[in-house]
């Protein structure tokens, strides 16, 4: 804020009165700095806003698990809540093992019955989802793992089943004739569903529907699966669109079509094997069903569970399946949301990538139909109008009452449009860092991670190389970006300590330990971090063609320790811009109380003990300038790991000056 004081009676200069007391308008990189606002940033390297909006160095990061041997990187990390008991945090190392780690302790191997541990493909991310006691690890490469605390496991994945040696016959009232029927089989366990059986065809002399006599079946046999739980039949007068028709106990391996199943044509033969769980990536809860997306074999599918008892059952015997979203289309999901529809009914919610990185959401819902006695899920699905997705999975977060993701394009919100009942919207709010967005590794846009921590919205992403190597926010309480600190994060995840303290964890590329950030903690990994603020250009005046003379500007700091720079940058009126001052702060704090040793011949106590601190809450400093500028810019810098501070404002006074524009201004 610039305050021009008025001429004094006697016709003296005009005081110029600088004073900024107000950042609550975090970063802007959208404008050049001579355009501003002055609660803006040009830069905010390595800070943080708090209280109504004023900087302070972000918060320290160390290690808070030990290496472990042989581990290289971490592909995928999450919180286990036992249902008693400390929580734990599980890893998934570069080697293809699975560790859990209590409190921060040394990581040990988790086992299957006290064997090795599932191997996992390395190299890809794995994702994380808890129901049932049940913590269900996914990476859209290996089978589904599901860790209950004490031991992981995978499914059996059952082989499809083979026709006996006389796959069919018919009964004694039918003969060859013109009427064709196909038929396959497939096994089922407690998650999932094989792939049919070869087709089998067979030719009748009476149409299915007119069998009426005890004679007029056909016997349909095959041979038994191992750990099969159950055995489906699907049938069809069309070869290659065989529809399920009915369903046998798993001691049973022969069938007698009579003709009074009526076949439901809702359901097809399985394209996937599901018995070890679909392959997929990305989880989420909706609805009492867990919804899955990711697999690369299938890219525009969705898969849905069962409820209740059946979650994590894929089959549609357990009132599971899946639905291809736009099959053969642009959108392909990569990430599922428990959100909200237009009325504010939660609602699964698929977010979708594009080839040009512009994206959609889908929502999908479950409806109940009924073929003779038996109830089956239908799956339905539509595309939010005019919307916008993502590419990144991981960075796919709720935020209150938003959903949140990024593209290729900035950073966008899913939410209810105001003033306006039963219409949804995506809106972008990267609008002040746009250039900065654009300026990112486009190749790696899909591995942008985020998280919703202490009102702040978190996004690691890469500036430079092969992986995230910065991370930005957006303050929710201020509406305000913060650009960047010089962290990267692979992935985000909260742990709550068996105190209770919640810690925001992360793990980088590069490093096989799990990292955390705190306010008691300094530096990162015991090594200080630059810090940079620096203002926008602020003119002397509305008239910028002003120069003013500006003698002292100050700085006021809360509560400031180690050693702090301050520097007064402007467009001199002989030097262009170019720096006016700068000053090193290095006051401390005070010191205050009596000290422990002996005073002469008397000592005053027996006991040791430390002089109390009294931070400043308040410390103006000041330099002086003393500079012709027509604009200036306060920047402050640090580089000590004991640096901290409040920065509460600037102020800056002098007086216009009249004076000819310099020569360079003038157009031949």
């Amino acid at each position: 804020m610039i305050i021009q004081l008025p001429r004094t009676s006697g016709g003296g200069p005009k005081k110029v009165d600088i004073k900024m007391d107000d950042f609550s308008g975090g970063v802007n990189r959208l404008v050049e700095s001579t355009r501003l606002k002055p609660t803006e940033a040009r830069e905010a390297l390595n800070l943080m806003l708090v209280q109504d909006g004023v900087w302070k160095p972000r918060w320290g990061t160390d290690y808070y698990t030990p290496a472990i041997s042989g581990v290289t990187g971490i592909d995928g990390f999450g919180e286990y809540v036992p249902e008693s008991g400390d929580n734990e945090l599980v890893m998934v190392g570069n080697d293809g093992k699975i560790y859990k780690s209590v409190d921060g302790g040394t990581p040990s191997e988790l086992t299957t019955s006290g064997s090795a541990s599932a191997g996992m493909t390395a190299g890809n991310q794995c994702y994380f989802q808890q129901i049932k006691s049940e913590l269900y690890i996914a990476n859209g490469v290996d089978d589904l793992v599901r860790y209950d605390g004490t031991n992981i496991a995978t499914y059996n994945n059952l082989s499809a089943p083979t026709w006996a040696a006389t796959p069919i016959a018919r009964g004694a009232g039918l003969t060859s004739g013109s009427y064709s029927y196909f038929y396959q089989i497939t096994a089922l366990n407690e998650v999932g569903e094989t792939v049919g059986s070869t087709e089998e065809t067979i030719n009748v002399n009476i149409e299915r529907d007119s069998w009426s006599a005890a004679d007029e079946y056909l016997d349909i046999d095959w041979q038994a699966v191992a750990n099969a739980t159950r055995y489906q039949i699907y049938m069809s007068d069309e070869a290659g669109y065989c529809v399920l028709l009915d369903g046998v106990s798993a001691d049973v391996t022969a069938y007698k079509d009579t003709g009074s199943a009526v076949a439901n044509p809702y359901i097809e033969v399985p394209d996937d094997n599901t018995t070890a769980a679909p392959k997929f990536k990305h989880m989420a809860m909706s609805n009492n069903r867990m919804w899955a997306t990711g697999n690369p074999n299938s890219k525009f599918r969705v898969y849905f569970s069962g409820t209740g008892q059946f979650i994590g059952f894929f089959s549609d015997y357990y009132g599971g399946g899946w639905i291809d979203l736009e099959k053969g289309g642009r959108d392909e999901p990569v990430a599922m949301v428990h959100y909200q529809d237009g009325s504010g009914s939660g609602i699964a919610t698929a977010v979708c990538k594009t080839p040009e990185g512009r994206g959609a959401i889908w929502q999908l819902s479950i409806t109940t139909a009924t073929v003779e006695d038996e109830t089956f899920a239908v799956p339905s699905a539509v595309k939010v109008v005019g919307s916008v997705g993502s590419n990144a999975p991981l960075s796919v977060i709720l935020a209150d009452n938003d959903a949140w993701f990024v593209n290729n394009r900035g950073v966008f919100t899913l939410g209810p449009e105001k003033n306006f009942f039963g219409i949804l919207r995506t809106n972008e709010v990267s609008a002040k860092i746009r250039p900065y967005w654009q300026d990112l590794v486009p190749s790696e846009i899909d591995n942008v991670a985020a998280y919703y921590y202490d009102s702040k919205v978190l996004f690691s992403v890469a500036t430079a190389g092969s992986e995230n190597n910065r991370i930005i926010y957006y303050d929710r309480e201020r509406n305000a970006w913060v650009v960047e600190w010089t962290v990267g994060a692979k992935q985000f995840c909260e742990y709550t300590d068996s105190n209770g303290i919640p810690r925001l964890m992360f793990s980088s590329n590069g490093t096989g330990r799990i990292s955390y950030f705190s306010t008691s903690v300094k530096g990162d990994y015991g090594s200080a971090f630059t810090t940079t603020y620096r203002s926008g250009r602020i003119p002397m005046s509305e008239d910028w063609t002003n120069f003013a003379k500006i003698k002292n500007a100050y700085i006021r700091l809360g509560n400031p320790e180690g050693s702090i720079e301050l520097q007064i940058l402007g467009t001199l009126k002989n030097s262009g811009f170019s720096a006016a001052a700068s000053k090193t702060i290095t006051s401390l704090f005070s010191m205050t109380g009596m000290g422990w040793d002996q005073m002469g011949d008397f000592q005053m106590g027996s006991t040791n003990g430390v002089p109390t601190s009294y931070a400043q809450a308040s410390d103006i400093k000041y330099t002086k300038v003393n500079k012709k500028l027509r604009d200036l810019q306060f920047v402050v810098t640090t580089n000590d790991i004991q640096a901290d501070y409040e920065l509460l404002g600037f102020q800056a006074d002098g007086f216009l000056i009249e004076t000819k524009a310099p020569s360079e201004w003038k157009l031949d």
